[in-house]
């Protein structure tokens, strides 16, 4: 029995509603950003396309937990299903829908900030490879890929361009604005400062 079947038809039916303002936006953010619209869609502003993804915990198999705000726990509940982001922001990892996924509480408090091919090794094996599938369907690439980098900001305003209709951003926008994805700075190596310029001292 699938998760929707399940719910309180209140939800299901708020759910709905959340599910097509979502399709919306990320039609918006295509206009805007082409083919490369994945690395620009934060997630917050896709909870619950990114909710409805998997029905289960992907690390674990067991339940997800409700989705904060829905009315079947309170927000910032214990048992709420957490969003992690596979490659961490504390090592470089996008704050994007392509990076970013619903798991357990249990499982997200358990990875922290590892990167994903150490977190895999913690994995049981049937979820190591469900894991693995996830993670290349939405990079494009295997985890043993991923460059660390610097820390990336949890991105929480809103896109103030969503609010126009899609026929308004067609005319603005006739061509995306980008040629590819947001680009990460490297890692600052251990022991190293990172670089500022210095201020130029006038007479």
């Amino acid at each position: 029995m699938s998760t929707a079947q399940t719910q309180p038809q209140s939800v299901q039916s708020v759910r709905e509603a959340s599910l097509a303002i979502e399709r919306v936006k990320l039609r918006k953010l295509e206009i805007l950003f082409g083919s490369w619209w994945r690395h620009y869609a934060v997630p917050y502003e896709f909870r619950v396309t990114l909710y409805c993804e998997n029905e289960h915990c992907p690390y674990c198999g067991g339940p997800l937990g409700p989705l904060d705000g829905e009315g079947l726990g309170r927000v910032g509940d214990a048992m709420s299903a957490h969003l992690d982001h596979m490659d961490p922001l504390s090592r470089g990892g996008e704050d994007s829908i392509r990076n970013a996924l619903y798991v357990c509480a249990a499982c997200n408090l358990r990875k922290r900030d590892r990167l994903f091919c150490d977190w895999l090794e913690q994995l049981a094996p049937q979820h190591q490879e469900q894991a693995t599938t996830i993670y290349i369907a939405k990079h494009g690439h295997a985890p043993d890929a991923f460059e660390p980098g610097r820390r990336q900001v949890r991105l929480m305003r809103p896109r103030l361009e969503l609010q126009l209709d899609e026929s308004v951003l067609r005319r603005l926008f006739p061509h995306p604005l980008v040629a590819g994805p947001p680009r990460t700075p490297p890692a600052v190596a251990a022991g190293s400062k990172p670089f500022r310029r210095k201020r130029r001292s006038h007479p």
